[in-house]
């Protein structure tokens, strides 16, 4: 959030949309890369089990969320 509040000063709106959309997506890819991965190594191989499934849904709907969060928090503060 602090990267795309500070490209958003220098910048302006369009800085603070391309520094936001990067930080957005490289937290989305590393959240499951790492959640999803990590899971899959332990264990050996991907398992389709029930509990796996919600785990992988609810760690998908986390990563989806804190976008929306992160321009929520700070789409004001640029006005």
């Amino acid at each position: 959030m602090i990267v795309g509040l500070l490209a958003g000063l220098l910048l302006g709106r369009v800085g603070y949309y391309v520094a936001l959309s990067w930080c957005c997506l490289s937290i989305f890819i590393r959240t499951l890369r790492l959640k999803l991965l990590s899971e899959a190594a332990a264990e050996g191989v991907l398992v389709r089990g029930a509990k796996n499934q919600l785990r992988m849904y609810l760690t998908m709907a986390i990563a989806a969320a804190q976008p929306l969060f992160m321009y929520w928090l700070t789409f004001h503060l640029l006005r």
